[in-house]
C-alpha cells in the first residue's frame, strides 16, 4: 500500500509539474548495482568461514520544479539486495522517499529550504550524503541560507525527530527509539559558515545534538570543528580539527576531538600523492565509568574515510578506543575515461586497548594496515564502473577489537559497481 501511495503521489507531482506554471522542469534517474564478495568487510572473517557474496541496486527518480523563486524536490528510490523477497513478493517496503523539499528564494542572498533533504558539508566528515549505501542518507528539517558575498554564506539548520511507534512511549513522556550512529537523537541544530576562495577554502561549523536516554531525559551533545584547504601550483593542504562536549545517549560526560591533516603533492595532471594522517580520540577499552572520550564522526559519509572495508564508523566502532590513521593515497589518470585509486592505511587505537592476559602485558595499541585499489572506467557520460580490491592485515589488536579469536588468514573485500545516471529537461 505504501508502496501504491508514494508511486502514485510521484506521478501526480510530475502530471502537476507539466501543467502548471513552470519556468523549468528536470527528470533526473539513476541506476545503481554493487556486487560484492565478502571476505571480511568490517570486521574478521573466522577460520573455514566461507565468503559471502552480496548484491546490492538502487533505483532514484528525481523531479525537480522551478517557478519563479520557488524550486520542489521530490526524489524516489527502491534500494535493495537481490534475493531480499521472492519473485512473486509485490510488498517489499524497500521504495522510499530519499528526499521531498521545498526551497524558496527571498532574495539573491536568503533562502529557505524545508522537508526532507541531503545535509552535505565540507569533506563530509561530520555530515554527509552517504552516497556510497545504497540507501542514502537524508534528514528531515529546515535551512536557512544566507550568503554575504561570493565568496562567504552561512547555513543554519534545524531538524527534528519522532516516531509512531507509541507503544514505546514511558509513562510520563513520548520516547524516540530510533538509534542512528551511536546516539538516539531527538533533535539537531546546525550552524555552518564558509569562506572560499579559487584556491583556497575556510569553514566552521557548530553541530548540537539533543539526544534521549533511556529514561527519557534529553542532554545537549555539542561538536564544533573547523576546516581549511589551501593550493598551489603543485601542492595542496588540508586540515580539521572537532572538539565534542555534553553528554551523549548513555549520559556519559563527552570530551573528545579529532584532528586531521593532509598534504597532496601534484606530480603532474594526471597523477596526485597524498600523505596524512587523522586521530580521533578513543576511550580505553576496559573502562567502565560515568565518562566518554570517544569522538563520533556521526552522520558523516564515512567510507570515505579510514579505508574502503569499514572497519571503523561504518555501523561500528562508535564509543571505543578511537582511531590513529596514517595514510599514503595515489590517484592516475591514464586517459579521460580510465583512473586508477590506491591508498595504504596503517591504523592502531588512540585509546588504550587493555591486558593480554597470555603474555602478561599491555596489548599493543596496532590494529593492522589495509591496502585498498578501486579502478575507474567511464563508457559514456551516462555509464561508469568502478572494480575494487582491499586487503586487511590484522594485528592482535584488531582481533581483541572485533572479538573474533581465530580469524582466517586471508581479510579481503572484492566488489564491482556499474552506475547509469541521466539527466534530462521536460520544460
Amino acid at each position: 500500500m505504501k508502496k501504491h501511495i508514494l508511486a502514485l503521489c510521484a506521478l501526480t507531482f510530475i502530471s502537476f509539474s507539466a501543467q502548471a506554471q513552470v519556468d523549468s522542469l528536470k527528470l533526473n534517474l539513476d541506476f545503481r548495482t554493487r556486487a560484492e564478495l565478502d571476505n571480511g568487510y568490517k570486521t574478521l572473517i573466522p577460520k573455514n568461514k566461507s565468503p559471502e557474496t552480496t548484491v546490492f541496486s538502487r533505483a532514484r527518480l528525481g523531479v525537480d520544479y522551478y517557478f519563479q523563486n520557488l524550486e520542489l524536490y521530490m526524489s524516489l528510490q527502491d534500494a535493495r539486495v537481490w534475493g531480499e523477497v521472492s519473485s512473486t513478493n509485490q510488498r517489499s517496503g524497500s521504495l522510499n522517499v530519499n528526499e521531498a523539499w521545498a526551497k524558496y528564494q527571498f532574495n539573491k542572498n536568503t533562502v529557505l529550504k524545508v522537508g526532507r533533504q541531503i545535509l552535505s558539508y565540507d569533506d563530509e566528515r561530520l555530515l554527509g550524503a552517504l552516497d556510497w549505501q545504497i540507501q542514502g542518507r537524508s534528514f528531515d528539517g529546515a535551512k536557512g541560507i544566507f550568503r554575504f558575498s561570493p565568496q562567504s554564506k552561512l547555513e543554519a539548520v534545524v531538524t527534528y525527530n519522532n516516531d509512531e511507534i507509541d507503544t514505546n512511549d514511558l509513562a510520563d513522556r513520548e520516547f524516540y527509539g530510533i538509534l542512528d550512529s551511536g546516539e538516539r537523537t531527538k533533535s539537531m541544530q546546525i550552524v555552518h559558515y564558509e569562506y572560499l576562495l579559487p584556491k583556497a577554502s575556510l569553514s566552521f561549523i557548530g553541530l548540537n545534538n539533543v539526544v534521549q536516554n533511556v529514561t527519557g531525559t534529553h542532554y545537549d551533545m555539542l561538536t564544533v570543528g573547523v576546516n581549511a584547504k589551501k593550493y598551489y601550483e603543485n601542492f595542496g593542504f588540508f586540515g580539521s580539527a572537532y572538539w565534542q562536549t555534553g553528554k551523549n545517549t548513555l549520559a556519559q560526560s563527552k570530551n573528545a576531538y579529532q584532528f586531521s591533516a593532509n598534504v597532496d603533492f601534484i606530480l603532474n595532471p594526471k597523477a596526485n600523492v597524498i600523505l596524512g594522517a587523522e586521530w580521533l580520540s578513543g576511550t580505553d577499552y576496559d573502562t567502565n565509568n560515568s565518562k566518554n572520550n570517544s569522538f563520533s564522526p556521526l552522520y558523516g559519509t564515512n567510507h570515505k574515510f579510514n579505508g574502503f572495508m569499514d572497519y571503523f564508523f561504518v555501523g561500528n566502532h562508535f564509543n571505543n578506543v578511537g582511531l590513529n590513521d596514517y595514510y599514503l593515497k595515489s590517484n592516475f589518470k591514464f586517459t579521460p575515461k580510465a583512473s586508477l585509486a590506491l591508498q595504504i592505511h596503517a591504523f592502531e587505537a588512540n585509546a588504550k586497548l587493555g591486558f593480554d592476559a597470555v603474555n602478561q602485558k599491555n596489548l599493543s595499541k596496532y590494529l593492522g594496515t589495509e591496502a585498498d585499489a578501486v579502478f575507474n572506467y567511464k563508457f559514456a557520460n551516462a555509464f561508469t564502473m568502478q572494480l575494487g580490491h582491499s586487503q586487511m592485515f590484522a594485528s592482535e589488536g584488531m582481533k581483541r577489537l572485533k572479538n573474533v579469536a581465530n580469524p582466517s588468514s586471508m581479510q579481503s573485500w572484492t566488489w564491482l559497481g556499474l552506475n547509469f545516471s541521466s539527466l534530462f529537461k521536460v520544460k
